[in-house]
């Protein structure tokens, strides 16, 4: 069994998105564009109902990169 901290609390989002300022900051970039792109299209517009793929790829890459980051900051720890 591995020593260590069992159930230990993850850092802070905060933390997180402060390590990795450049990928949050280009995730916020792809969902503004295309926030953009619906709010000028309109909802009779194809690019309306296309502009949710990338909000929705960028919600699960955004969610997916803080996991590894907290997995990385507790893997981090346990060498302390």
């Amino acid at each position: 069994m591995r020593s260590g901290r069992h159930g230990a609390a993850r850092p802070p989002v905060g933390v997180l998105i402060q390590q990795d300022r450049v990928d949050f900051a280009l995730f916020a970039l792809i969902i503004v564009v295309a926030l953009l792109s619906m709010v000028f299209s309109g909802p009779g517009s194809a690019v309306f109902w296309l502009a949710f793929v990338p909000i929705i790829a960028t919600g699960v890459l955004v969610f997916r990169r803080i996991e590894h980051l907290s997995r990385l900051e507790l893997r981090d720890a346990d060498f302390l």
